[in-house]
């Protein structure tokens, strides 16, 4: 059975526009955050080590993420639940791939200064 084009279409459930900022004001932060470090980080002039390449590898792919899901939440229709979804899962992905990141440089600066 096809659907008709000019019938009413069910409306998206959508979230309070309040609440989407909210998120997007801490997605902008923790992301502010992260770049951050890695710039700090990045610039520190100890030399760097294979262990150090890989953290970079995740500190870009955690930023990246966050970026992806900065830009999501500024569409309009992420006032769209399965949109804000999407964007907020990305950017938890993006935290945790970012935390691990910087966990390792952390381990490995700890392991290394002993």
């Amino acid at each position: 059975m096809a659907t008709d084009p000019n019938s009413p279409r069910e409306p998206t459930p959508r979230i309070d526009a309040t609440f989407r900022n909210g998120s997007l004001t801490a997605i902008g932060i923790v992301l502010g955050f992260s770049l951050g470090f890695t710039a700090q980080w990045a610039t520190d002039e100890a030399p760097w080590i294979t262990s150090d390449y890989v953290a970079a590898i995740a500190l870009v792919i955690g930023i990246v993420l966050q970026i992806k899901s900065l830009a999501e939440m500024l569409e309009v229709n992420s006032l769209e639940i399965p949109v804000y979804q999407k964007a907020k899962n990305r950017f938890m992905s993006g935290l945790l791939v970012t935390a691990f990141g910087i966990a390792m440089v952390i381990i490995v600066n700890a392991a290394t200064a002993s």
